[in-house]
């Protein structure tokens, strides 16, 4: 680790590095905190920092990638590529969310202004295009049915039913940009109510713009689905979420119709990672929040309609 680090200069040899998951670590040299991350290549790690410095011009509150010794934002270091920038400070938005849900609108207009930079941005070509439905439909929903047939077969096809009836037109019509695709509470950052930092850059790619929206709304009901009380909180939270974005940048009609339908395929999504990482638990939790969502899409849609007409 000591060599590694002191590509980045050799002050950094003497920094305290601890692994937080894998593939992280957490740097700390007198005052000053890193991040240390392994990621896959040259070639994302470059577009990673040409992005945010790109998004950092533009206001939004990220941390930049340090440039090694050697002039590259990466650090090749015994076969795989690292990148290295300051810890940003605050209160991280797991928790923050387990808190109160004062702070939804503040994500909702956050997101939406780091869509409205993201779109703007000059170099999209070199990004991957992720296909959210291509993706569930030729790799998530063969595994779920797989592991979940027997038990669930019935509710697995009034909900395969649904999305195949409702969904897929409207699906091909949905804005498409560059976005987060990693946008949870846990890569927020919070200082007194205000979004002071967004994490992890790594998994940007051309998609949905809607896909970022429900995949936080989502990731917040998973962190609560446990406390019955909370959950019962969550349609608030998802309202004011809408709300906050939609004041920035309204989501279309047709957003706001298929808003259910894109959680639905973020939760299959999960589940299917779940299943092939060996976390029955996990994928059981989740398919838990994927039907507790179902059940309650007579009561929602009139909502989230609501709430896009009105923003």
């Amino acid at each position: 680790m000591k060599n590694l680090l002191e590509k980045w200069g050799s002050q950094f040899g003497a920094a305290d590095a601890r692994p937080l998951v894998d593939g992280v670590w957490r740097c700390t040299l007198g005052d000053d905190t890193y991040i240390l991350k392994r990621r896959s290549n040259r070639t994302r790690a470059l577009e990673e920092y040409d992005l945010l410095r790109w998004l950092s011009d533009h206001d939004q509150p990220v941390s930049l990638l340090l440039r090694t010794e050697e002039g590259v934002p990466w650090a090749e270091y015994q076969g795989s590529f690292y990148v290295f920038y300051p810890y940003l400070h605050g209160t991280p938005g797991d928790e923050v969310v387990l808190q109160n849900r004062s702070w939804a609108e503040v994500a909702g207009i956050s997101l939406a202004r780091l869509h409205q930079t993201l779109a703007n941005y000059e170099n999209q070509d070199g990004f991957p295009v992720f296909d959210l439905f291509h993706e569930v439909s030729t790799y998530a929903w063969p595994v779920v049915q797989s592991y979940a047939s027997e038990k669930l077969h019935r509710r697995l096809h009034d909900l395969g039913e649904t999305i195949s009836t409702q969904l897929v037109n409207p699906y091909e019509a949905l804005p498409r940009q560059l976005i987060h695709r990693d946008f949870h509470p846990g890569n927020l950052v919070f200082q007194d109510e205000r979004l002071v930092g967004i994490l992890d850059f790594d998994r940007v790619r051309i998609g949905i713009r809607l896909f970022d929206l429900c995949y936080l709304s989502t990731a917040v009901l998973s962190s609560i689905f446990s406390d019955l009380n909370r959950r019962e909180e969550w349609p608030g939270f998802l309202l004011d979420l809408i709300r906050g974005y939609g004041t920035v940048m309204p989501l279309e009609k047709t957003e706001g119709y298929v808003f259910l339908y894109i959680a639905y395929l973020i939760q299959l999504l999960f589940v299917a990672y779940q299943l092939d990482a060996g976390d029955t638990k996990g994928a059981d939790l989740n398919l838990g929040i994927l039907f507790w969502i179902f059940d309650q899409q007579e009561h929602l849609q009139p909502l989230i309609d609501k709430a896009v007409t009105t923003s």
